[in-house]
């Protein structure tokens, strides 16, 4: 797939996304999954999306004793460049994305605290900003419509870049190293298991846990000071009505790499979007809250998978003789437990192959190029499922279902 098939799936994804009433960053999960490979495969598609993706992961991972929470906040820098770019895409006449305050709290928080600046004013003067003084960036001539689209997608294939790097550290066991080490394997492996072993063989460190990640929202529109004193902050300033911060619960959530418990909940999301603008209608504000979908299935862990076999014990035990001590001895009665559905793979997965995308509503595994997705994808909940590890935990969690579920004598 090259560089304006994949320009031409970003804008049909951004403009279903409008027609729902959202301008945000793109989410679409099968997109991110077949940009996520093809990055994965070739390092060099960011030549040709002309991101710049060497000079920025250099300038925002050198000198960092610990790459991790660097990634971290060269992803949060390069989603708020996607919303920005995205904004003047699709909503041109909005005055307020003309112009961006460089004291403002995305600006200070995020954008300067992983990127130098003059690499900030060459991404803004992309999209068609120049500074007018040392307080703001202002767009005097939009550029094409083709333009800002093309620098959203570099922005979005920079984000899951920053997702591939850390996979890596992930599987490395440890975020202490190099930079340029780490992009040197990345620019020299097809996939992330030969990044990783060129890394193990280069270097021998300690494994190393990741910390926590806070995701507060912050926007490019206001002064810091607006965003540390309000409640609701909004990408609008001034008076704009509208909710713009999303509930605790989601701003705390962890990233994908540092999931583990809820890998398997309703809640293991591969991403979510930092904030989405609304089209302005006549009865509805120009932003609107984030509303939790429906609740998926319940989390899976092998600890549950223990508690399921347990509490059946008539399928599992071996039978007792009739009059042997074990019939004397009181038996646990265990209520009746409501049973899922089990997760199945879907016949376009090759026997050992990896899915790349899970559906919440048809409970399948598929690969990124399955023919049934074009049908999930307009009414089913879709989940990218990103790096080895993750993929094949679920392609196990469909194992284990089917011998649960599927197998005789699993039903009662």
């Amino acid at each position: 797939m090259g560089s304006s098939s994949l320009s031409e799936d970003y804008r049909l994804c951004l403009e279903r996304e409008l027609r729902r009433g959202r301008a945000g960053v793109c989410g679409d999960p099968s997109l991110r999954a077949v940009l996520w490979q093809i990055l994965v495969e070739d390092f060099d598609l960011h030549g040709a999306l002309q991101d710049d993706a060497l000079a920025l992961l250099t300038d925002g991972l050198w000198g960092r004793a610990d790459l991790a929470p660097a990634l971290r906040g060269l992803a949060r820098a390069f989603e708020l460049l996607e919303l920005a770019a995205v904004h003047l895409y699709l909503l041109p006449w909005r005055k307020e994305f003309t112009t961006i305050k460089t004291f403002s709290g995305g600006y200070v928080h995020v954008l300067k605290g992983a990127l130098s600046e003059d690499l900030l004013i060459q991404s803004f003067q992309k999209m068609g900003y120049v500074p007018r003084d040392n307080h703001r960036l202002m767009v005097t001539a939009p550029p094409p419509a083709h333009q800002l689209l093309q620098v959203a997608l570099g922005c979005f294939a920079l984000r899951l870049e920053c997702d591939i790097l850390g996979e890596v550290l992930t599987q490395l066991g440890t975020s202490v190293l190099p930079a340029e080490e780490l992009l040197q394997a990345r620019r020299g492996s097809v996939d992330v298991a030969s990044c990783v072993a060129w890394l193990q063989r280069r270097l021998a460190l300690p494994p190393r846990g990741s910390p926590a990640v806070f995701r507060a929202q912050l926007d490019l529109y206001r002064g810091l000071q607006e965003d540390e004193g309000s409640e609701e902050p909004s990408l609008y300033g001034g008076h704009s009505p509208g909710p713009g911060s999303p509930p605790s619960e989601l701003a705390c959530r962890p990233l994908p790499w540092e999931q583990s418990a809820k890998l398997w909940g309703a809640g293991a999301e591969a991403w979510e979007p930092l904030a989405e603008a609304v089209v302005p209608r006549a009865s509805s504000p120009p932003y609107v809250a984030l509303e939790d979908d429906a609740l998926g299935p319940e989390a899976f862990s092998f600890l549950s998978l223990r508690r399921e076999l347990l509490s059946r014990p008539g399928d599992l035990a071996a039978p007792k003789v009739p009059g042997s001590p074990g019939r004397a001895s009181p038996q646990h009665v265990h209520g009746p437990l409501p049973e899922p559905p089990g997760y199945q793979a879907h016949s376009c997965l090759a026997p050992g192959a990896l899915p790349s995308l899970c559906c919440d509503t048809c409970r399948q595994l598929h690969a990124a190029h399955c023919p049934t997705l074009p049908v999930c994808r307009l009414s089913h909940v879709l989940r990218a499922l990103l790096g080895d590890t993750q993929r094949r935990l679920w392609l196990q969690r469909a194992q284990v279902d089917t011998l649960l579920y599927d197998s005789p004598g699993a039903r009662p």
